[in-house]
């Protein structure tokens, strides 16, 4: 095992947030160094991390008065999106779906609403469930990620009724995002790559069937994955870094946001080559490696990517202490990664 894996994912604990970050800040602090992570309070004060975010974001010193996690009128929590300049669960699910991601029970996991009432984290997904609909998130183009990704986890029928008595199933949500193109989405859709992946997987283990055998829209999204991978090794850098636009082989922009992003990758890669490798090949890496078998985690190009993301961390840490989302997102690459291969 490459050595500066482990350097990495120690130094990750070194990561200094306080109460005062952005709410999805902390939770992904929590997503690098799991659940017995901390934070400091406004006097200096070591608190844990997720305790903060499910119930200790209701009291007066905090500037969302109220707190993050709100109740409504039907009596289900639900974490806020923003308010007072402090960002939470910004994309649709994004926060149950990292809970998810690093395995909290929805059962004896509780949060603490605005109203002073606590409810088990299910509660949480039932209120998820019952607004969701599918129709709506094709016409608004809305990110299915983390829909995905919580739901494929949490629900292992995958089928369920909105709150119009509309019955939903997870293979609506993942046909959504088969059809989205690629790089769609926030990080240049790698979160709507792990979100397939997710599912993918969870499919695999429910009910034993092979990919060859798979029926629409599973067929689509394992196919959708294959493409991603030979992109991924196709673009792959001479450094075993990988580029922002790893979902693009032709040089020219199809729209603005890949003309933006390929600006971004220039400036990056020139000026700030530490953060831009965190942040493309990170981001990256994360889906890759919670989809990708052991037999091809052990291959020359991951190894190559794996390697890079685990220097860049080793080498520069406090340079990119600050950049809380590509940081978070490598250091738990690297740890999927480590754990799948054991220590060989």
């Amino acid at each position: 095992m490459n050595p500066y894996i482990d350097k990495a994912i120690d130094l990750a604990k070194e990561l200094k947030l306080t109460t005062s970050h952005h709410p999805w800040e902390i939770q992904h602090g929590i997503l690098a160094n799991g659940t017995d992570y901390k934070i400091s309070d406004p006097l200096g004060n070591e608190i844990n991390a997720l305790d903060f975010l499910l119930r200790g974001t209701n009291v007066g010193w905090y500037p969302i008065q109220g707190g993050i996690v709100r109740e409504d009128e039907n009596g289900y929590p639900y974490f806020i999106e923003r308010q007072k300049g402090l960002e939470a669960d910004i994309h649709q699910n994004l926060f149950l779906g990292e809970f998810s991601t690093i395995g909290l029970d929805l059962d004896s996991t509780t949060v603490l609403t605005n109203l002073g009432n606590e409810y088990p984290l299910r509660k949480v997904l039932e209120r998820a469930m019952l607004y969701t609909f599918p129709e709506k998130l094709k016409e608004s183009r809305e990110e299915p990620s983390w829909l995905i990704t919580s739901f494929a986890r949490y629900l292992p029928m995958g089928l369920w009724k909105n709150i119009k008595g509309e019955e939903v199933r997870l293979e609506d949500i993942v046909e959504y995002a088969n059809e989205l193109e690629l790089g769609f989405g926030s990080c240049f859709g790698t979160h709507v790559m792990e979100g397939i992946a997710v599912g993918v997987i969870k499919y695999m283990e429910k009910t034993e069937i092979p990919p060859l055998k798979f029926q629409s829209p599973w067929r689509e999204a394992h196919e959708k994955l294959e493409l991603g991978i030979n992109l991924v090794k196709k673009l792959q850098r001479e450094d075993g870094s990988i580029p922002r636009l790893w979902f693009k082989s032709d040089p020219i922009p199809r729209n603005l946001n890949e003309f933006k992003l390929m600006i971004e990758q220039l400036i990056g890669i020139t000026l700030l080559r530490p953060r831009e490798i965190l942040y493309a090949t990170g981001h990256t890496l994360d889906w890759l490696v919670q989809y990708l078998p052991v037999q091809i985690l052990s291959q020359h190009w991951v190894t190559r990517a794996v390697e890079i993301t685990a220097k860049t961390i080793a080498g520069n840490f406090y340079k990119v202490s600050k950049e809380v989302s590509p940081l978070t997102h490598a250091v738990h690459a690297l740890k999927v990664y480590k754990d799948k291969l054991g220590n060989n």
